[in-house]
């Protein structure tokens, strides 16, 4: 219940004050949070000093940490305004001319997987998409207090995105490829104990295999992406081409193959933007930080 009236609070300030102030304030929270949430602070130091490398130092992880801090922040003030906004808003706002990537997956009548990762902006992304009428669906983690997460829903909804709750993915899934629809998913949630491990920044990590699975068994095409924030707070949306692949039989291999091809293309994106990647949990932990030679 504190969480939903905090967030509401938050929300009712946010809408109330101009943009770039909500955004100055977002930053003093974010300060504050790197201040005293040490376990908080303390993974998210962790996972920068992965994606900085030998060659980065402590310094550079820390200062990724909180500047990634401050870009959710911004995030977040951006989620609880989006109820205002109106469709040419959200088009002015963003710079996109790659929409042929899209057209190219879908041509092939299979359906589109929309992959990113925790970064950026993904909820302005993905209503930048469906505000030219493309047929985009988003799987989304369900909150545990009710009424907080009738209210995230209900402001993505409103954004023209068509929801479906974590625990419904496994049976709406197949019928919204079969209608040659677009699903977009985030991949880089952790996944210790059932996920595939990958080679990230040079070392294990273990990420879901769900994204290689459904591509394999139905033939959608995997098209990655992002949505970042520029200097002036606009965005530039980036879209690669679909990627291609050619399955060897063993669905164990091929789906660790797949979601390693994956991960390589948001490594990429990641590495051009560290601090707009919002990695709060512990990404190699249960990986024993092995790194992967090659």
């Amino acid at each position: 219940m504190i969480q939903y009236w905090l967030f509401r609070l938050c929300a009712f300030a946010a809408r109330r004050v101009p943009r770039t102030l909500g955004y100055r304030m977002a930053s003093l929270v974010a300060d504050l949070i790197y201040l005293v949430w040490r376990e908080k602070r303390d993974i998210t130091i962790e996972n920068m000093t992965h994606v900085v490398g030998a060659n980065g130092g402590p310094d550079a992880a820390k200062r990724l940490a909180r500047e990634s801090l401050r870009n959710y922040g911004k995030y977040l003030v951006d989620f609880v305004r989006f109820p205002g906004l109106k469709r040419e808003e959200i088009v002015r706002s963003v710079t996109f001319n790659d929409w042929e990537h899209f057209d190219r997956a879908l041509q092939h009548g299979k359906g589109m997987l929309f992959v990113g990762v925790h970064m950026g902006n993904w909820d302005l992304g993905a209503a930048f998409v469906a505000v030219r009428d493309y047929p985009l669906n988003v799987i989304a983690e369900t909150f545990a207090h009710p009424k907080l997460n009738h209210h995230v829903q209900g402001t993505r909804s409103a954004l023209g995105l068509r929801v479906i709750p974590m625990e419904q993915a496994a049976r709406r899934i197949l019928r919204v490829l079969r209608q040659n629809e677009m699903l977009a998913i985030l991949i880089d949630r952790p996944s210790p104990d059932d996920g595939v491990p990958v080679r990230f920044f040079d070392s294990l990590a273990n990420v879901p295999a769900g994204v290689a699975t459904i591509a394999l068994r139905t033939g959608a095409r995997i098209v990655p992406g992002c949505l970042v924030r520029q200097k002036d707070n606009s965005y530039l949306a980036i879209a690669e081409r679909h990627i291609e692949y050619d399955p060897v039989g063993d669905m164990t291999q091929d789906v660790q193959a797949l979601t390693q091809q994956i991960m390589d293309r948001m490594e990429s994106m990641v590495r051009q933007y560290p601090d707009q990647w919002y990695m709060f949990r512990p990404m190699w932990a249960r990986c024993g930080g092995l790194r992967v030679e090659g």
